[in-house]
């Protein structure tokens, strides 16, 4: 069974030899751009050097899949929001965020001409060449309330959620446009997996979940053809219900997330993905990193992931041990 297979069939819940060390989320890692000469920001920027550095996680580090971009920000940098790159090697970009009262000011992006979104079509272009049949290719981006909290400022936000809801949807219903062209450029480019991406709906609860990002997920979902995975930071038990009637294939979920109510949650229809802890993977002892891999892998997850991005300081040996420790493991 090759690594694109194995993927695939963990992420539908068929039968397969073993959990996958595949990993969705961020993966790149300053001693792999050193190693690889692709590094950050130019592997950020340009589609030579991101599907460079992608190719090299899976090369040097042993990852079961290539995955791309690297950082949240490309929607809001084609949208308009002037984005500020790092200077080194672990430091993501970020975009400058519009107050409510500028944000006529964002624009629907062309996904085939606007800001990087053609440098990371391009990047996928590139990888789906060396991937082929083989090895997995998993594209990124953001759920329509990702797309609204990276471009308008989170005080905004939070006061209109319950002050000017109408405000709010009426933003949403144009993010979940811009969501689904940009992931139907995705598709068409080659990716094998989407990963949609949300680092802030845990922060508005579930009540503001139900009416703010639910919906416009499961719309942006709908839409899809290829298998899914869902990503939201943090702790999300009290969202996994909702999560899982997007209607993804599978919930990449983090270290806090209760499991059992995973499970439950899930009821054997939709694969789970994690829970490492990317702090454990960085700062984690041997012992420790291959005690978490397995708890992990006892506990049946479709998926054995660190359950969000890797971090960037993450050593190649801690990252190897993660890895081999899912490879040679046996029930």
């Amino acid at each position: 069974m090759n690594q694109k297979d194995r993927l695939l069939k963990a992420l539908s819940r068929q039968p397969v030899d073993r959990p996958p060390a595949a990993v969705p989320t961020q993966n790149a890692t300053a001693e792999v751009m050193e190693k690889s000469g692709y590094k950050w920001p130019s592997a950020q920027k340009n589609a030579k050097d991101m599907a460079g550095l992608a190719w090299a996680c899976h090369e040097i580090a042993g990852i079961e899949s290539v995955r791309i971009p690297f950082d949240i920000n490309i929607e809001a940098e084609a949208m308009g929001c002037k984005t500020r790159f790092g200077e080194d090697l672990i430091t993501p970009p970020m975009s400058e965020m519009k107050t409510k009262d500028e944000y006529n000011q964002i624009k629907i992006p062309d996904p085939l001409r606007d800001g990087r979104m053609p440098e990371v079509l391009e990047a996928i272009k590139r990888l789906k060449e060396k991937t082929g049949d083989q090895i997995p290719l998993i594209a990124a981006f953001g759920t329509p309330f990702e797309l609204l909290a990276t471009t308008l400022d989170f005080m905004d936000i939070t006061m209109s959620l319950s002050a000017e809801p109408d405000f709010l949807e009426d933003q949403l219903e144009k993010m979940t446009e811009i969501s689904k062209q940009y992931a139907k450029e995705i598709e068409k480019a080659g990716s094998d997996v989407l990963m949609v991406v949300d680092g802030t709906s845990q922060s508005i609860g579930p009540k503001y979940y139900e009416q703010f990002s639910f919906p416009y997920t499961k719309a942006l979902v709908e839409s899809l053809s290829k298998p899914t995975i869902l990503h939201i930071c943090s702790n999300t038990t009290r969202m996994l219900p909702m999560m899982a009637e997007t209607g993804v294939s599978a919930l990449s979920i983090d270290k806090p997330v209760d499991i059992s109510n995973a499970f439950e949650v899930t009821k054997e229809k939709i694969a789970l993905v994690g829970k490492i802890s990317p702090q454990t993977l960085a700062t984690g002892s041997r012992e420790e990193i291959v005690n978490e891999t397995e708890e992990s892998l006892q506990l049946g997850m479709q998926v054995v992931a660190p359950g969000c991005g890797i971090l960037p300081q993450t050593s190649l040996e801690n990252l190897k041990t993660y890895i081999e420790s899912v490879v040679n493991w046996k029930k």
